[in-house]
């Protein structure tokens, strides 16, 4: 709306220059606020992830195609031992850095140009662990893709890594220690099979790698051989002993010793399945084993190799009753099985390893 004049004032008078100077002057005065309190206006932003930037521990980066650092946090300064303005445009080549450090970095600076993905890896400088990962930032297109680096000490990490491998290894050699006493405690028992267990777990190692079984699955296979025959401490000594053959009673006393086996091993937590293999060894495929006439696959894979493994260091030992057989004779008579009393895939494994591969037990 125009503005309405006064009487006797006409447009181009004082008091409309007056009006329009005061307008400047406001004006001016806003603009003027603006400098003077950036953080609450324009700049606040910018502010903002400047101090998240600078918060983050670990020193991050930003690298340009040529190397060179275009943007960086405190901590990147702090690790240089710089001020910004001593960092800023310079290559990173230029700083003191160690030469394992740098060469990982081109590597992964120009996969990341290749592949346009994250890279991460990590490295040992010598006294340090640093996990280095650089991720792609786009801005105009993908030739103009610069890096943002984030370097983190892991050393304190890798170090307790390390204590917890040390502590582990030492577990294992204990558990190891108590599984080979138990061992030989079931061959003081029966002085007519000494070594049996041993051998047993050896042969079951070997059917076990040889059907390509994981280090885990194998692991617990050769501690299952080892403690197989554990339920024949409830069986007297003088049947364990007894030179010629058992009579029925004495027969099944023995064959009580995989469920006792079972009892004894299965509040021990291990992490194989070893008081069930342990319990089922004695299972035949059509079902004619003991105690619990399984069949087939209800027969689990452990107890299937340790079934084999057993009948066949049995085969090749010498008895106060008869003398061992032969390796072409052992193997004869697990093929005649073969789907019968025993797996097929594992007697074949048996067989080549014996035959083809001229397995030895130590």
């Amino acid at each position: 709306m125009a503005k309405k004049h006064k009487k006797n004032e006409t447009p181009g008078s004082k008091n409309d220059v007056e009006f329009l100077k005061k307008e400047l002057q406001e004006a001016y005065r806003q603009v003027e606020a603006l400098k003077k309190a950036p953080d609450k206006t324009l700049f606040k932003p910018a502010q903002q992830w400047r101090n998240l930037f600078d918060a983050i521990s670990e020193p991050i980066f930003l690298l340009d195609t040529d190397l060179k650092i275009i943007r960086c946090n405190a901590s990147m300064a702090q690790l240089l031992n710089k001020t910004y303005q001593e960092i800023i445009g310079g290559k990173i080549d230029n700083f003191e850095i160690s030469k394992i450090l740098l060469d990982s970095l081109r590597r992964l600076f120009s996969k990341m140009k290749h592949e346009l993905t994250r890279q991460i890896e990590i490295i040992n400088t010598g006294s340090t662990w640093f996990e280095i990962v650089v991720h792609p930032v786009f801005e105009q297109d993908v030739q103009d893709v610069k890096g943002l680096v984030v370097l983190r000490d892991i050393t304190h990490l890798r170090t307790m890594e390390k204590d917890l491998e040390e502590s582990h290894k030492k577990l294992k050699k204990a558990f190891h220690g108590t599984v080979n006493a138990l061992a030989t405690t079931i061959e003081k028992r029966d002085p007519f099979t000494a070594g049996h267990e041993r051998r047993v777990a050896q042969i079951a190692q070997a059917i076990a790698i040889e059907l390509g079984a994981d280090s885990e699955a194998i692991e617990g296979i050769l501690v299952s051989g080892l403690v197989h025959d554990i339920g024949k401490i409830v069986v007297p000594a003088e049947i364990l002993s007894k030179p010629g053959g058992l009579n029925l009673q004495e027969y099944n006393l023995v064959k009580h010793h995989p469920a006792a086996g079972y009892e004894i091993l299965k509040k021990i937590e291990f992490p194989w399945p070893v008081a069930e293999t342990v319990l089922q060894h004695h299972e035949r495929i059509d079902g004619s084993g003991y105690p619990n006439k399984l069949t087939g696959e209800k027969i689990i894979f452990e107890a299937r190799i340790l079934a084999v493994a057993d009948s066949c260091e049995a085969m090749l030992s010498n008895r106060p009753y008869r003398k061992a057989k032969t390796i072409n004779q052992m193997l004869s008579e697990l093929q005649d099985l073969k789907g019968i009393h025993f797996d097929e895939k594992v007697v074949d494994a048996c067989v080549e390893l014996f035959k083809k591969k001229n397995f030895k037990i130590g």
